[in-house]
């Protein structure tokens, strides 16, 4: 069976460790389980994964901590945690976790979200999806999650940042849906969490573009309709 990518998984508990390294191996993943930050954070300078599965309760660190420092790399992050909230799941979100899924879970939703998060990150070979686009003055480039301004300097987004700016990339100067964006992120949660989810993610999103969360000029909010970006669109030029 060939792989489908790296996944680290984070966890003191020897028990949920075993569990899904087992799994998503069986799923064809290649995994490596870490039951502390610092054993992670070692291994990470030699090679880095495409997915981080990620407890909070680490006995030497909080998870978050992990989260914050993959934010802006080229790993995706599942947190995984007994922290139910939905601030809880806020506080993630915000320091730029992809994904977060709640104890106790169902390990096919895991292996489902975690097959979810490489299909974000992999740049798409569609002959109409251009790797690099330009708009307002940005160029973004998907396959390496670099979005780079007029300047030539360079911020990394997240997989799921780089997911949602193609989608309004895809439709520029359109009205675009929470339903729609539900749609095409295939998300799974609820309603309110996913409501949430997505307004961490834009304000994440507009924090890098630089555009204002009071006034932005380029991903707008239609109040009680959604969202339109407005920018005319074009594949970069070499």
């Amino acid at each position: 069976m060939s792989t489908q990518g790296y996944v680290a998984i984070i966890d003191d508990n020897p028990d949920i460790r075993h569990m899904l390294s087992a799994a998503l191996t069986d799923a064809g993943f290649t995994t490596q389980s870490f039951a502390r930050a610092a054993d992670f954070e070692r291994a990470l300078a030699t090679k880095q994964p495409e997915v981080c599965v990620v407890d909070l309760g680490l006995p030497d660190k909080d998870g978050l901590s992990i989260v914050a420092a993959l934010a802006n790399s080229a790993t995706a992050t599942l947190v995984i945690s007994g922290r139910s909230t939905l601030q809880d799941k806020i506080v993630g979100l915000e320091l730029g976790a992809d994904d977060y899924l709640a104890k106790p879970f169902e390990i096919r939703e895991v292996i489902a979200r975690v097959r979810a998060l490489l299909r974000r990150k992999a740049p798409t070979t569609a002959k109409n999806e251009a790797e690099k686009l330009t708009f307002s003055g940005w160029t973004i480039d998907f396959a390496q999650f670099n979005l780079i301004d007029a300047d030539g300097n360079s911020t990394r987004v997240s997989a799921s940042e780089a997911m949602l700016l193609r989608i309004f990339l895809t439709r520029p100067n359109r009205l675009i849906t929470r339903d729609q964006l539900r749609d095409e992120l295939n998300e799974k949660s609820d309603a309110e969490s996913f409501d949430r989810a997505i307004d961490v993610r834009l304000s994440r999103l507009r924090a890098k573009l630089k555009d204002s969360t009071k006034d932005p000029k380029i991903i707008k909010t239609i109040y009680g309709a959604g969202y339109i970006l407005i920018s005319d669109v074009s594949p970069a030029t070499a």
